[in-house]
């Protein structure tokens, strides 16, 4: 078995689960809404990233992946100033980053729900015009680009498969579905442009 394959597999109940409680369909239904949405996914991003791109020490591969920057841009567009982005809660606790698995774990999530977002960004374009330029740059991170990514992702992670790592990758990718799932979901402060 692959290390994509065990991930999938293992990792299918974590993954129900968030997809289930997010409903993110339903649950933007108005632009204030969406922002509410993206102040979350913001949080989580931004706690997570440069701990990670330290510890994962490839900045070539890292760096097109990071997702703070074009959350932030779209909350400008939203009408939240820089002060306001400044002062978003941040999720506690964050994932773990602690080794090259770890990390390899939680960017497994994160490069499956970019897949996902292609979805949300043409149902966001129908409902409130939404672009790349306007408020909808993360749902749309990679662009036409996106299937490019998501092979160059899993090539990396069949580099990097080895049978004394590839629990640790599991075990970080379930509990960054948890941890997702949980602050996305959970009650936390509102903006303070709410």
């Amino acid at each position: 078995m692959t290390l994509l394959e065990k991930l999938r597999i293992e990792t299918r109940p974590a993954h129900d689960s968030i997809e289930q409680a997010m409903d993110l369909e339903n649950r933007m239904t108005s632009l204030k809404a969406y922002r509410a949405v993206l102040e979350r996914f913001y949080g989580f991003h931004a706690s997570w990233e440069d701990r990670a791109a330290a510890t994962f020490s490839e900045p070539d591969f890292f760096e097109p992946r990071r997702k703070a920057d074009l959350l932030s841009r779209d909350l400008l567009a939203l009408g939240l100033t820089e002060g306001d982005i400044a002062d978003l809660p941040l999720c506690t606790p964050p994932v773990p980053t602690g080794s090259r698995s770890e990390v390899l774990g939680t960017m497994y999530v994160m490069e499956g729900s970019t897949l996902g977002g292609t979805i949300i960004s043409r149902r966001m374009e129908e409902l409130f015009g939404l672009t790349s330029e306007n408020g909808c740059a993360y749902f749309r991170s990679y662009g036409a680009g996106v299937g490019q990514m998501w092979r160059a992702f899993r090539a990396k992670l069949e580099q990097e498969a080895h049978p004394d790592r590839d629990d640790a990758v599991v075990a970080s990718a379930s509990l960054t579905f948890r941890r997702m799932q949980d602050w996305i979901c959970g009650d936390a402060p509102a903006s303070a442009a709410a």
